[in-house]
């Protein structure tokens, strides 16, 4: 490539001309253009489509935000948050859901990274009314979600309107340090994994220094109580969710499967089980109930068997590659299923306690690893919503803004803003003094103003504060004609806490008094019941020989006219 003074220039690589060419379409892209049209999903037919104010971030037709309105996102104009955050913006993908339906059902989002089968966990511990199906009411609520938690006008400079250099200035400020120190999106994983969708079990064995890899010793898989790592967890034949259920029911080994499946299910499942311990009377309950982990407890058992036969140890089952995925309709393609477990050396142990974020003081001394076989269990790991106990193979969502270990994990259901209550959209959070929040709310913890006519934060020491709320000195105007109210007389709109000028309030606003059928001006006292309005001192009772004042008394409606007793409605 030659420039105008001759000299040539190698040209630019043509992944960086596609991204800068992209970056100038966002930018060029005016808000108010995108969407136009759309229909509301709040007015229905009485909105005739989206219609943005040009500042404001609401429809002009039917005063709704605009994602509140059915918009088809795009990659020019869809939610700006990503590309600016950095965070992974998901597509949809089929997952099955057992709770559901057999079939895998189309997700509107699914956390970035992991297996089909924690995608599906994940959702399952949402609840149902949170899963984000296509077409559904929570695939909607969760794009709204996302598009009021972390304004996009929030982030960029060029969605803002009429900005001064100095507001831009320190806009731009606050991107930067919120990006720096806040913002991150949560990484759903399995407690005790060693990355998103592995599993690695709350109780580490170490293992005693060995000549042979192959040579395992017996006596370092053999401990007493809850510490024992069960040996049935180093099968490939059984999924992280059935170790984990046999986990749960308290079957210690896989000679303990073996013995509950010579048990007669007639025996154990009726009331002369009196003498059956209770795990087995679980296994059998589950074995009854769920084909699928009946079919995957006999092949478990069938290729115990054959090992036996061939007389193998149990211990040599376990494998050191990746299990691929058994479907293909899952949208993840080529993410495998949880990897088995290895046996875990020394070195090997410090792996999945650094993704946590755990202190290596739980790692036993180096020493002992001489010494004969040593046990390091993990921290007890809490909610930093609800501070419960998150145990050992739950699925939760990891953050990586806290220093402390202790509080960067949450329960799925419990990741939401600290203020609001809401569940954080697409795992987008910010983290502030010990706490995530949304980036609306985080605003409002560090006290920056928002205008309550744009929507957008204030930068600037000057600005208009009026009935509870905050406004840029340019946008305090009518929220029906957009006349400036600066040293002008104004009414408070209840419903959309807006203000109005006088003109506008009583043409557009005011309610008609059902006595004489005038305006209930905005100085005037008025009285209200159900749709019906009155001037002050025309609620009186409409009997024809009472016409006493109703106000503070007990009063009945009949065809729109107020009476003082169900004697005065028979004399008209």
């Amino acid at each position: 490539m030659t420039d105008s003074s001759g000299i040539e220039s190698p040209a630019a690589p043509e992944w960086l001309v596609k991204l800068e060419s992209r970056r100038e379409r966002i930018k060029a892209k005016l808000s108010h253009e995108s969407g136009n049209g759309a229909p509301c999903n709040v007015c229905g037919s009485a909105c005739p489509g989206l219609d943005l104010h040009f500042w404001r971030k609401i429809c002009r037709n039917c005063k709704c935000r605009k994602e509140q309105h059915d918009c088809i996102d795009d990659d020019v104009s869809g939610w700006a948050q990503f590309e600016i955050l950095g965070a992974i913006r998901s597509k949809p993908a089929y997952i099955r859901i057992s709770e559901l339906t057999d079939k895998p059902v189309e997700l509107a989002w699914v956390p970035p990274n992991v297996t089909p089968e924690l995608a599906s966990d994940y959702m399952r511990t949402l609840g149902q009314q949170n899963i984000p199906i296509v077409g559904s009411e929570a695939a909607e609520k969760r794009k709204q979600q996302l598009e009021f938690q972390v304004p996009a006008h929030d982030l960029d400079t060029n969605l803002c309107h009429n900005l001064t250099p100095y507001e831009a200035g320190q806009l731009s400020e606050y991107v930067e340090k919120i990006k720096t120190h806040c913002v991150g999106q949560g990484t759903v994983l399995r407690i005790g994994g060693e990355g998103a969708g592995q599993l690695q079990y709350g109780t580490v064995v170490q293992q005693p220094k060995r000549d042979q890899p192959g040579d395992i010793t017996p006596s370092a898989n053999v401990q007493s109580g809850d510490s024992t790592r069960p040996d049935y967890m180093e099968s490939p034949a059984l999924s992280d969710k059935m170790k984990y259920k046999l986990h749960l029911m308290g079957i210690s080994s896989s000679e303990m499967v073996a013995q509950a499946m010579r048990q007669d299910p007639a025996i154990v499942l009726t009331a002369g089980s009196a003498g059956v311990p209770e795990p087995i009377v679980k296994f059998h309950r589950e074995y009854q109930t769920n084909p699928k982990f009946r079919a995957e407890m006999d092949r478990f058992v069938e290729q115990q068997q054959q090992a036996q036969k061939l007389d193998e140890p149990l211990g040599s089952v376990a494998g050191g590659s990746l299990v691929p995925s058994g479907s293909n309709d899952s949208g993840f393609g080529s993410i495998p299923v949880s990897p088995r477990d290895v046996t875990p050396g020394h070195a090997e142990l410090l792996g999945p306690m650094g993704t946590l974020g755990l202190s290596e003081k739980v790692m036993p001394p180096p020493q002992q690893a001489s010494t004969g076989p040593a046990i390091a269990t993990l921290q007890t790991l809490r909610c930093g919503g609800c501070t419960l106990p998150i145990t050992t193979g739950e699925v939760a969502v990891k953050v990586d803004r806290p220093v402390s270990s202790e509080c960067s994990v949450w329960h799925p259901q419990c990741f939401q803003c600290q203020r609001c209550g809401e569940l954080l959209a697409d795992l987008v959070y910010f983290y502030h003094a010990g706490a995530i929040y949304c980036g609306r709310d985080l605003a409002a913890i560090l006290k920056i103003p928002r205008c309550a006519a744009c929507d957008e934060l204030i930068f600037t020491k000057e600005y208009t504060a009026a009935e509870g709320a905050t406004f840029h000195v340019r946008h305090f105007c009518c929220y029906h004609c957009d006349g400036p109210l600066a040293g002008q007389q104004y009414v408070m709109d209840e419903r959309s806490s807006q203000p109005l000028c006088l003109p506008c309030y009583e043409g557009h606003y005011a309610q008609t008094c059902a006595t004489c059928q005038r305006r209930i001006g905005p100085t005037e006292q008025g009285v209200g019941w159900d749709k019906i309005h009155w001037h002050k001192e025309c609620f009186l009772c409409s009997g024809r020989h009472c016409r006493k004042s109703l106000i503070g008394g007990r009063f009945c409606v009949k065809a729109n006219r107020p009476y003082c007793s169900a004697q005065c409605t028979k004399d008209i």
